[in-house]
C-alpha cells in the first residue's frame, strides 16, 4: 500500500505551514446579499412548482377514479352485449323454427289442397248429375237421403281441415311477426349497447391520454424541480463558502480531488498503515483543490513522486501525490475547484491516478468521511 512521509519531509511541510499560512479572502458583501436574493427567489419558484406539482398529482388522482367508474361501466355494459347477444341467438333461433313449422304447414297444405281437387273431381260429376235430374234418377228416396248425407259430410270434413290449415297458417304468420318484431327490437338495443360501449371506449382513450400527458409533465416538473433544489444546494454552499473559509464546516460535501474509482481506502492500523486513499483514473486526468488554501510544498517527496500540499487553515491541509506535473507554484494561492495538476503514474495501483490525505495538526483524517458521496 502508499507509504507514508518521512520524518524529514514533515518537518519541511510543518516548517512551510508556519511560514507561509495566512488568512483566507473575504467575500464581498455584494456578492453575499445577491446569493442570498438568488436562494429566496428560487425557493418561491421551488414552492410554486411543489404547489403545481400537487395540483398536478390531485388531477390525475381525478382522472383515475374516472378511468375506474369508466371501467366499471365498460364491464356492467360488456355484461348486457353478451346477454342482449343471446337473447338476440334465441329469437333467432325461434324466427328459424317458425318458418320450418310454416314450411311444413305449407306442405301439409298443399297435400290437403291436392286432395281436396282429386275429391272435388269425383264428386263434381255426381253433383253435376244431381242438378240434371233433381235425384230423379235415383231409385228410392232413402238412397238419395244417403248420397246426401255422405256428400254433406264429405263437404263438412274438408271445410273443416280447410279452416285448421289456414288457422294454422294465420298463427304461425302472427307468430313470425312476433319473432320479427323482436328480433328488430333486440338489433336496436345490440346497436345501442354497442355505441354506449364504443363511446366509454372512447372517453377512456382520452382519460388515457390524458394521464399519459399529466404524467409526462409532472416527470418535467420534478426534474425541474430536482435542478431547483440542486440549485439551492449549491446557492447555499456559494453563500456557506463567502461567509465562511472553515473546512470543517464543509465535512461530507467537499470535491473529490479527481475523477476515478477508490482503489485503496483509508486504514491506518494496516501494517503498513495507509494514511489516504488512492484513486485509480482513466490516463493522466485534471486534479483539483478540495478547498481554498495556500500551496506550501510543490516538489517531489521520496516515494510519492511529485507532491502538492495545501494548506486550508485552521490546521487543516491536504496532500496530492503521484502527480505527473503541477500547475501551481508554492506560495500560491488557490480557489476551490482549481486545477493544480494531472495524475500520473501509481506504483502500488500500477495505473495511472492519485494518492490523497487529508490531515489535521500533522494527524491524518479519514478523506472519505469528509468528501462527498459520488
Amino acid at each position: 500500500m502508499s507509504r507514508i512521509l518521512t520524518k524529514t519531509s514533515l518537518i519541511i511541510v510543518t516548517l512551510a505551514l508556519l511560514l507561509l499560512c495566512g488568512a483566507m479572502p473575504a467575500s464581498a458583501d455584494s456578492t453575499v446579499n445577491r446569493l442570498k436574493e438568488e436562494i429566496q427567489d428560487t425557493r418561491q419558484t421551488v414552492k410554486a412548482q411543489k404547489q403545481e406539482l400537487l395540483k398536478l398529482t390531485r388531477e390525475e388522482r381525478s382522472m383515475f377514479g374516472e378511468l375506474a367508474a369508466i371501467e366499471d361501466r365498460i364491464s356492467d355494459v360488456e355484461r348486457e352485449l353478451f346477454r342482449q347477444e343471446d337473447d338476440l341467438a334465441g329469437i333467432m333461433e325461434d324466427e328459424q323454427a317458425a318458418k320450418a313449422d310454416q314450411r311444413v304447414l305449407e306442405d301439409e297444405l298443399a297435400e290437403i289442397v291436392d286432395k281436396l281437387k282429386t275429391m272435388l273431381t269425383k264428386l263434381w260429376p255426381v253433383h253435376s248429375r244431381k242438378l240434371e235430374n233433381r235425384f230423379g234418377s235415383l231409385d228410392d228416396w232413402e238412397k238419395a237421403d244417403r248420397n246426401f248425407v255422405w256428400l254433406a259430410s264429405l263437404y263438412n270434413d274438408t271445410k273443416v281441415e280447410l279452416d285448421k290449415a289456414q288457422e294454422k297458417a294465420d298463427q304461425i304468420a302472427a307468430n313470425l311477426e312476433i319473432q320479427k318484431d323482436l328480433r328488430l327490437k333486440a338489433q336496436s338495443k345490440l346497436s345501442e349497447i354497442n355505441s354506449t360501449k364504443d363511446g366509454l371506449l372512447k372517453d377512456k382513450l382520452s382519460l388515457l391520454a390524458g394521464i399519459k400527458s399529466i404524467r409526462a409533465l409532472k416527470i418535467s416538473r420534478e426534474q425541474e424541480l430536482k435542478g431547483l433544489l440542486e440549485t439551492i444546494n449549491k446557492l447555499n454552499y456559494r453563500l456557506k463558502s463567502l461567509t465562511s473559509k472553515k473546512i470543517a464546516n464543509f465535512k461530507g460535501s467537499l470535491p473529490r480531488p479527481c475523477e476515478g474509482d477508490t482503489k485503496v481506502r483509508f486504514k491506518p492500523s494496516a501494517k503498513p498503515p495507509v494514511r489516504g486513499i488512492g484513486i485509480q483514473t482513466t490516463g493522466n486526468v485534471d486534479v483539483k483543490s478540495i478547498f481554498w488554501g495556500k500551496v506550501v510544498h510543490n516538489d517531489t517527496l521520496r516515494g510519492f513522486g511529485r507532491v502538492v500540499i495545501i494548506y486550508h487553515g485552521y490546521n487543516y491541509y491536504s496532500l496530492y501525490a503521484y502527480l505527473a506535473e503541477s500547475f501551481v507554484k508554492t506560495g500560491q494561492e488557490v480557489e476551490k475547484d482549481e486545477i493544480i495538476g494531472k495524475t500520473g503514474y501509481y506504483p502500488n495501483l500500477k495505473e495511472t491516478g492519485l494518492y490523497f490525505e487529508l490531515r489535521f495538526h500533522q494527524k491524518p483524517v479519514n478523506p472519505q468521511k469528509w468528501l462527498a458521496r459520488n
